[in-house]
């Protein structure tokens, strides 16, 4: 086990790094957002992240970080509850992303940690960014092998919309080059339509014949340019392979694959979003100095669809429990 100093809060809370490890795996985490610092995998990180406790206190990005109360967007950054208006932090063009300022900047505490397991709490209190009742959040990591299984729960203490997932951003290749020559397979025959705003249209095409089929392997730059600036699309999965992780049986989501390591990611999750690093390039520089380049990295983020909370989705009342579980699983090729 291995636990060092990151660095201290404006508030002068200290903010440390844990270290998990396997013979094939090493794993670097942070208390501050519930954060996947690194993931080194047969020596290869394939993470991206920073140096700092700074830089990710003063980045937009998100990288490796614990999203919620609600991942990706919300329309208008406002929904209904029961007849009540709730608004919620404005973030992203009037829009609410990713919670505003959501968990991902937020200290959390660690409860549980021994070499291939960590467990990281916080408490979001009635009325944080917006949201209504307290939630009490859980976040284990765990490493097996070559695999990252990340397992949430949530407990309300009244009624109130959840969906969380993982901001982690990959390159199969080692940071430092674009994932345009990656190969991706995502098991969806539709994705989720959305506005100049990323919003959902309510629109939910087939993919096939579109720079979104993905259904069989794809190289991610072939069609990128037929996209508006590229991949930032949540796609409605039908697994037809699962494994079982933690007791659960979990749908295989996607698969990419770069020069010499591919990953499968498996989730219990109706959706995942795919997103090829659009606006990186633009912000700090990656650890050790590596700098950023467009389309840098990508996320495949394990979710419910976005904006859902404005169909009625999503929404968990006192005594009921919000559970996901999403598996990394990254191999040799």
């Amino acid at each position: 086990m291995s636990k060092e100093l990151f660095g201290i809060m404006p508030d002068g809370r200290e903010v440390f790094t844990y270290t998990l490890k396997t013979d094939d795996c090493i794993a670097k985490v942070t208390d501050y957002g519930a954060t996947l610092l690194s993931l080194e995998v047969f020596g290869v990180d394939v993470v991206g992240g920073f140096d700092t406790l700074e830089a990710y206190m003063t980045d937009d990005s998100h990288q490796g970080a614990t999203i919620g109360r609600v991942a990706n967007r919300i329309e208008g950054a406002r929904f209904m509850m029961d007849g009540k208006e709730y608004r919620v932090t404005q973030n992203d063009n009037g829009n609410c992303l990713h919670g505003g300022c959501g968990f991902d900047f937020k200290a959390w505490s660690v409860s549980e940690y021994d070499g291939q397991r960590i467990v990281f709490e916080y408490t979001s209190k009635d009325g944080e960014e917006g949201f209504p009742a307290r939630l009490d959040v859980t976040v284990a990591y765990i490493l097996s092998g070559s695999e990252l299984i990340i397992d949430y729960k949530a407990v309300p203490h009244g009624k109130t919309p959840v969906s969380l997932t993982n901001h982690a951003y990959f390159n199969l290749d080692g940071l430092g080059s674009d994932i345009l020559g990656h190969t991706l397979t995502v098991h969806a025959e539709e994705y989720t339509a959305v506005n100049s705003q990323l919003i959902p249209s309510g629109e939910r095409p087939c993919v096939k014949g579109t720079p979104f089929d993905f259904t069989s392997p794809k190289r991610i730059g072939d069609r990128i340019d037929d996209t508006d600036g590229g991949y930032d699309h949540n796609f409605i999965l039908e697994p037809t392979e699962y494994g079982e992780y933690l007791g659960k049986r979990l749908g295989l989501a996607a698969e990419v694959t770069g020069k010499k390591l591919g990953m499968r990611v498996y989730t219990d999750q109706p959706g995942i979003q795919f997103y090829t690093g659009n606006f990186l390039g633009t912000g700090h520089d990656f650890k050790g100095g590596i700098r950023q380049v467009k389309h840098g990295a990508l996320c495949l983020e394990a979710q419910t669809e976005p904006n859902s909370i404005n169909h009625g989705i999503g929404f968990y009342s006192k005594g009921e429990i919000y559970t996901q579980t999403t598996v990394y699983s990254v191999y040799k090729i």
